[in-house]
């Protein structure tokens, strides 16, 4: 056994709690991100923002070679069976710690020949090998706050993300009070600040939960964790390919103006992902054990969605001027995409809540195969729309894959919403 029990059973109360703690902390995380984001983009300049966030979206999006969506299978299976959680914990952060190391090699030898490839320098290798070390570090201190998660001590969860952030802001204001404007350097300073919350984090989940590393049970989470991967894969893409097919076609400027508005906009995604991350682990429980709660409590998450998302929105268009003016005169071009994906918060949080709902009735497959129409439209049109219509036609293309996404989830939901009625 664990040396801290973890709950059986989920009160109102519990919910709520741990709500209000990763909203909270969410929120500061957020404001953080927003500002680190911010004050980078403006001490860069249009062209070494865009080197900087392509080189991101890079490492990004085949990261899901040692993610693999475990995840989010580690968020459902340690809720479902809390005694094993350390054994999960060990299986998983030995997987990513093999796999990363074979991606990062990889993608450290092929990076030379990225901006060859792209007819463009959007791809500085010293930038594309520092952005793998940050996403390699994210991706393992995202599985030891799923370990909170799973529990419902999200506390932990909202005070480490807030104080990263808050020192991720500190030490790019260091940067800028020094005068530096090279890219290089700004990553550095978020890798070393990922370095210490991983080792903060592991501290601390080790005093939860003893980490144990398992053959069978890394056998099964490969075996079991596809769907998840391909989940995974396909939202990073929808969230991600647009830059890279701009950093391809346009070159780094273009992706200099439409980057900010982008992370701006994504940065958002942190609250309604607090829901998220809550209400996954008690629905999964709630499914299995008491179907008609489960739907009650599923209902009133997504009311809580649309008011996160309605108001996040409006907050978002409102204060788009006032966030390119920080940015900088040279940003000019951002304020409409800002006000173009402004809907995408609505709309992403209430796909936030009915994935939440599939993925806890075992629907993960075929909410991939939603994902996979969603990201095939997406690479479509963003080939088309890109070269005629540039920066804007790509906001507009991002707007309407969230659209198809939120239409598809919102089906399968309802379809089984049927079924479970029928079957009562």
């Amino acid at each position: 056994m664990n040396a801290t029990s973890p709950p059986t059973t989920f009160t109102r109360r519990m919910v709520a709690g741990n709500i209000a703690a990763l909203f909270s902390g969410s929120a500061v995380s957020q404001g953080m991100t927003a500002l680190a984001l911010l004050l980078t983009a403006r001490q860069l300049g249009v062209i070494g923002y865009g080197q900087y966030s392509s080189s991101i979206a890079l490492a990004s999006m085949t990261a899901i070679v040692f993610n693999l969506g475990m995840d989010i299978w580690l968020l459902r299976e340690g809720a479902h069976e809390p005694k094993h959680l350390g054994v999960y914990v060990g299986s998983v952060l030995s997987i990513k710690a093999i796999a990363g190391l074979v991606w990062f090699i990889v993608l450290a030898l092929i990076s030379p020949w990225l901006n060859t490839i792209t007819s463009s320098n959007s791809f500085p290798v010293p930038l594309v090998i520092l952005s793998a070390v940050v996403v390699w570090l994210d991706g393992v201190l995202f599985t030891l706050l799923t370990t909170f998660k799973a529990l419902l001590r999200n506390k932990y969860t909202s005070i480490i993300d807030a104080t990263s952030d808050f020192v991720w802001v500190l030490a790019t204001a260091a940067l800028i009070g020094l005068g530096v404007r090279q890219a290089v350097p700004y990553m550095q300073a978020r890798a070393g600040v990922m370095i210490g919350t991983v080792a903060i984090a592991g501290i601390l989940a080790r005093r939860i939960e003893r980490f144990k590393t398992d053959l069978q049970v890394t056998q099964r989470i490969i075996k079991e964790t596809f769907p998840y991967a391909a989940s995974e894969f396909l939202a990073w893409t929808s969230m991600r390919v647009d830059i890279l097919i701009l950093a391809t076609i346009s070159g780094e400027e273009a992706v200099g103006l439409y980057a900010p508005a982008v992370s701006l906009a994504n940065a958002l995604f942190l609250v309604p992902a607090a829901v998220y991350s809550v209400i996954l682990p008690v629905l999964s429980n709630l499914f299995g054990s008491h179907p008609r709660q489960a739907w009650l409590t599923a209902g009133r998450s997504l009311g809580l969605l649309v008011l996160l998302g309605a108001v996040l929105s409006v907050l978002l268009y409102m204060g788009s001027p006032l966030l390119v003016a920080l940015l900088g005169s040279s940003f000019g071009g951002s304020l409409e995409i800002l006000r173009i994906l402004s809907g995408n918060v609505f709309i992403h949080s209430l796909s936030f809540g009915m994935a939440a709902i599939l993925v806890a009735v075992n629907q993960q497959a075929r909410r991939t195969l939603v994902q996979a129409a969603a990201v095939g439209i997406n690479v479509l049109a963003n080939l088309i729309v890109i070269p005629q219509f540039g920066i804007q036609g790509a906001a507009w293309v991002y707007v309407g894959t969230e659209i198809v996404l939120l239409a598809g989830y919102s089906a399968l939901v309802f379809q089984h919403w049927m079924r479970s009625r029928q079957s009562t």
